[in-house]
């Protein structure tokens, strides 16, 4: 009973993922609706464990002897671990970097240990993403009703209660990929028929973002499913989707312009990306600490040509991130993760196929935006290793054969 409700706990912490935009104060530590739910997670789940169950040693879930496949990342996971800490403390504003280093990591890394611990079976893993899904069907539903209303950013793009309409693509574009498993999951042809027509609606609100770098994530990811995979009627389908969606935008001068490079967005890119990187010959071992970005952007960009954008938190990409604000260690520790991920990951098998994909999606759309550093994108980056780990535990090995 104590574990169903561990379960349904995990599946509540997934829809639940917007919900860090309820902001709000435990004394002075300002914290969010999604933090206190993995704390009070973790909190239950340690209980189950040492005093349910007797077995203290799962509290380790790197030691040798733990019934996953998590202890090799150990080493990439303590390197970024200690990349962070060690940048956080020395950053010049120890409370923001702090609340990085606990929202984005800590945090997320404590959903990650009990995944990796409760979800063990196909129904688990089903329940699990349609969590996921329901989560994103209820945001578009959101985003629909301001597309509706008119309710754009001054460019036309939707971007529902999000800060931009990147955040809200970066959000659901993982969604729509990793919700492609249900398809091989579900029996009944009615569920993917349902499916089918979410997915078309799903795909239609990230249109409606017209983030570039979403659509570019997507259309590899959906390549590299309809390469593996051999019924490739549905993956196709939304294949040509996605051409389809980019042939529209082809005669607007936004796309025509962001082919040859005049493209306001890409434009402040490549300013943001000049700046990170003298910013990082200044501070190659340490970084500057999470969430300092925007303070040393401001000293640097000066060097460079006339710039239309000030407010830049982060930037716009996966790598200079955390090189930026987590050092040198931290980017090891990333690369690290991302090498074995895609080196263990079985693609011959549906779960291990989707898991590529959408780590794909994240990485190509990581190019041009920071796909990790929000406290929702953080705990799906580590839901998506956290599956990873249970591809590879091979427990009931059948039900994730890409030819069952």
């Amino acid at each position: 009973m104590f574990q169903k409700i561990i379960n349904f706990i995990i599946y509540l912490v997934i829809f639940s993922l917007p919900l860090y935009l309820v902001r709000f104060k435990i004394g002075w530590v300002p914290t969010n609706f999604l933090e206190i739910l993995i704390v009070g997670l973790f909190v239950g789940w340690l209980f189950f464990v040492m005093i349910v169950r007797g077995r203290a040693s799962k509290l380790l879930p790197f030691a040798k002897g733990s019934n996953f496949e998590a202890r090799p990342l150990s080493y990439p996971v303590f390197l970024t671990l200690f990349g962070i800490t060690i940048s956080t403390l020395f950053s010049n504003n120890l409370e923001v970097s702090a609340g990085i280093w606990k929202g984005w990591f800590l945090i997320p890394l404590l959903f990650f240990i009990v995944v990796i611990n409760q979800i063990k079976t196909k129904e688990q893993i089903r329940n699990v993403l349609i969590a996921f899904l329901s989560s994103g069907v209820i945001v578009s539903l959101i985003a629909l009703f301001y597309w509706l209303n008119n309710n754009l950013t001054y460019d036309g793009r939707l971007r529902a209660f999000y800060l931009s309409a990147n955040h809200l693509a970066m959000f659901l574009s993982p969604v729509l990929i990793l919700s492609l498993y249900l398809y091989f999951v579900f029996k009944k042809r009615i569920y993917k028929i349902i499916l089918f027509f979410i997915h078309c609606f799903l795909f239609f609100v990230i249109y409606l973002t017209y983030s570039y770098g979403a659509f570019l994530g997507i259309f590899v990811a959906l390549l590299y499913i309809l390469i593996r995979k051999k019924d490739k009627k549905i993956i196709l389908i939304f294949f040509l989707l996605v051409v389809f969606g980019l042939i529209l935008q082809i005669p607007s001068q936004k796309f025509q312009g962001f082919l040859d490079f005049s493209y306001p967005s890409l434009k402040s890119r490549l300013v943001i990306w000049q700046s990170a990187w003298e910013i990082i010959k200044d501070r190659p071992l340490i970084g500057i600490g999470p969430g300092m970005f925007q303070e040393y952007y401001l000293d640097y960009q000066v060097k460079f040509g006339p710039y239309p954008e000030w407010a830049v938190p982060q930037p716009h990409n996966l790598f200079l991130a955390f090189w930026l604000q987590t050092g040198l260690f931290g980017l090891v520790g990333l690369i690290w993760l991302l090498v074995y991920f895609f080196k263990k990951t079985d693609p011959r098998r549906i779960l291990g196929s989707v898991l590529i994909a959408v780590m794909l999606c994240i990485l190509i759309h990581g190019l041009v935006d920071t796909t990790y550093w929000k406290n929702d994108l953080s705990v799906i980056f580590w839901l998506i290793v956290a599956l990873k780990c249970l591809e590879g535990q091979r427990i009931k090995k059948a039900i994730f054969l890409i030819n069952e």
